[in-house]
């Protein structure tokens, strides 16, 4: 049998080049794809979430209707906005939990009754739900609004000389040869930009707020619920 290793002590403080020292952490910020379905329930699960909707609620007869909606926008939406990121091969049973908290969140915004459809909260705070967020997460990359660790991921294609689609911005998708290969942010960002620019064709940027107009007539919520 092998004798059981002793747990390290924490590292020697190490000093930057700037002169501050790195802060030892027990948990990572993970900056890619989870491939650990272990990990990812970790991560949906994060107490984070329920902590912050909770301290609200117990809090929210002090907020204003506008300082509500703020805050949710400030500190929740920030959390589940990586989706595409980190909860891209997340199961449904899983990804619900993250709606749960987001409908709590529009609940605390807005004081709808809690038999208010989702669809119906939805539209009272005039977001989308987490399912098309997911898909529209990599446009903070193209606008330069994500942090630098995605945004160097995306890459714009070089023009060419040859007519018809090539005028349109088009993003460079990296070869991936494995179905986890095409869950990573750099290919599905690049290949859902290009899939969509079928449909807008977009020759030069635009306004973000044109972008989401356009956007919010491409991708649109369709309710199976029953």
């Amino acid at each position: 049998m092998h004798a059981v290793q002793p747990i390290p002590a924490h590292p020697s403080s190490i000093t930057t080049l700037d002169g501050s020292d790195l802060e030892y952490v027990d948990n990572y910020k993970y900056l890619g794809t989870v491939n650990s379905p272990s990990r990812l329930t970790l991560s949906i699960s994060n107490p984070k979430l329920n902590l912050e909707s909770a301290s609200y609620f117990a809090n929210k007869a002090s907020f204003t209707h506008a300082a509500k909606h703020t805050v949710v926008k400030l500190t929740i939406l920030p959390i589940l906005d990586f989706g595409d990121v980190i909860y891209k091969i997340a199961s449904n049973t899983l990804l619900s939990k993250l709606d749960a908290v987001y409908h709590s969140a529009i609940h605390f915004v807005t004081k709808a009754p809690y038999t208010t459809h989702h669809c119906d909260l939805y539209a009272l705070v005039g977001w989308s739900s987490l399912h098309i967020r997911r898909q529209t997460h990599w446009l903070q990359s193209l606008l330069g609004k994500a942090p630098p660790y995605l945004s160097s991921l995306v890459t714009i294609a070089a023009a060419t000389h040859s007519i018809g689609s090539s005028r349109y911005i088009s993003l460079v998708i990296p070869k991936a040869d494995s179905s986890f290969g095409h869950l990573c942010f750099q290919f599905s960002a690049a290949n859902d930009w290009n899939e969509l620019q079928k449909s807008l064709k977009l020759e030069t940027h635009i306004s973000l707020t044109s972008f989401k107009h356009q956007l919010s007539e491409q991708l649109t919520d369709h309710c199976t619920c029953t």
